[in-house]
């Protein structure tokens, strides 16, 4: 499957880069690399027709499970690739616990684009299933029943990705798929959205009550990642529509629209104390904003932060002899930026608002509450 930044996962570590593109590898995908492979060792040495070794079955496991996540990192490449021709930069790839997402930068401009990327990634499988297969039969003619097993094997596994992802379900590359065919026939790309959305949902709920009944009934513990797969899914799909629907309703907005005056900001010569009891006190804010004597912005303070100084030593210390620790590092974004661009900073700087500076001077910050407030408010004017 292919995602969108606002799915970002967690970086993980980093394997590597191709295309200009980040590869890191996310911590779950190690636990399902060790589950993976003793599941195809334990299938190996049950279903083959030939008698493996212990050591040439284990050899057999490995490598069918690192090829199955080669061909899972192929698979997103070929999002990748598409989507970079089109225009949408693609800065990385993490192969998770459920899979693989490759984090596109925006939503595609079209429903072509669209249709395109999301054929790109099947098309990568389609042809790692004729190649396996290819495979499987030259060397089963050359008698490598070991490697020959474990080539069918990936032949299958794709081919069961290549089923799975192409279900009309976002965000599923058969989610997509639907997604640009609706938005092509209305032009309406939210609308397209929320339908295949809600069918991605529909589906995670699905694939839930299905490893329910396997767990309770069947005994099948093996169904547990399903749980794992579903949720991942239910929540893509979900933030898949709030994703568009920002979209639109932040179109033609730019920070200053958004941003909120800050509160009055503490300059670094003011003394503990006052900042404390004058500030935030007064404000009711755990967060403020620090500037020195020439207004410049420096970034926001936390309350907890004025402990790092004995408070006996408030009234004889300021504010800028604080630890620069201390002092918050602030996301910024310039007035006139536009508000879609500005609102993935935003998600990124919370808990701390984003702070809007114009030539080194704090004018506004903006937080989540206030992207949802606009959000909610072009939404009841919409209707």
């Amino acid at each position: 499957m292919n995602s969108s930044i606002f799915l970002r996962p967690s970086r993980g570590v980093f394997i590597g880069r191709i295309l200009g593109i980040e590869l890191y590898l996310d911590p779950s995908w190690f636990i399902m690399l060790a589950l993976l492979i003793l599941s195809l060792i334990s299938s190996f040495a049950r279903g083959s027709d030939a008698a493996h070794s212990e050591l040439v079955t284990w050899a057999m496991g490995i490598g069918g499970a690192l090829f199955f996540f080669l061909s899972i990192l192929l698979h997103e490449l070929g999002h990748s690739v598409v989507s970079q021709r089109c225009g949408i930069p693609v800065p990385r790839i993490t192969l998770l616990f459920v899979g693989g997402v490759a984090e596109i930068s925006r939503e595609p401009d079209t429903p072509q684009a669209e249709l395109k990327i999301a054929l790109g990634g099947p098309a990568v499988s389609v042809g790692l299933i004729g190649l396996y297969t290819g495979v499987w039969v030259l060397f089963g003619r050359f008698g490598w029943d070991a490697a020959a097993d474990v080539a069918l094997w990936l032949a299958m596994a794709n081919a069961a990705l290549v089923l799975f992802n192409m279900i009309p379900g976002y965000p599923l590359d058969g989610g997509r798929l639907l997604r640009a065919v609706l938005w092509a026939h209305s032009g309406n790309l939210r609308r397209a959205t929320y339908v295949s959305s809600r069918i991605g949902i529909g589906l995670s709920w699905l694939l839930i009550a299905w490893g329910l009944y396997a767990l309770t009934y069947l005994q099948q513990w093996g169904a547990l990642p399903l749980f794992f797969v579903a949720m991942f899914l239910k929540s893509a799909a979900q933030s898949g529509y709030s994703n568009v629907l920002e979209r639109e309703m932040l179109g033609g907005l730019s920070a200053r629209d958004l941003m909120t005056a800050p509160p009055a900001a503490l300059p670094d010569s003011l003394p503990l104390n006052i900042a404390a009891d004058d500030y935030f006190l007064r404000t009711h804010q755990d967060t403020l904003p620090v500037c020195n004597a020439a207004g410049d912005f420096l970034g926001f303070l936390r309350l907890q932060s004025l402990f790092e100084i004995p408070r006996p030593r408030w009234p004889y210390a300021s504010v800028g002899d604080l630890d620069p620790g201390c002092f918050v590092q602030a996301l910024e974004a310039a007035p006139d930026e536009p508000a879609n661009r500005v609102s993935r900073r935003v998600l990124a700087a919370a808990p701390d608002p984003l702070a809007v500076v114009d030539d080194g001077k704090l004018v506004g910050m903006i937080t989540p509450q206030d992207l949802q407030r606009a959000i909610s408010v072009r939404m009841l004017l919409e209707n």
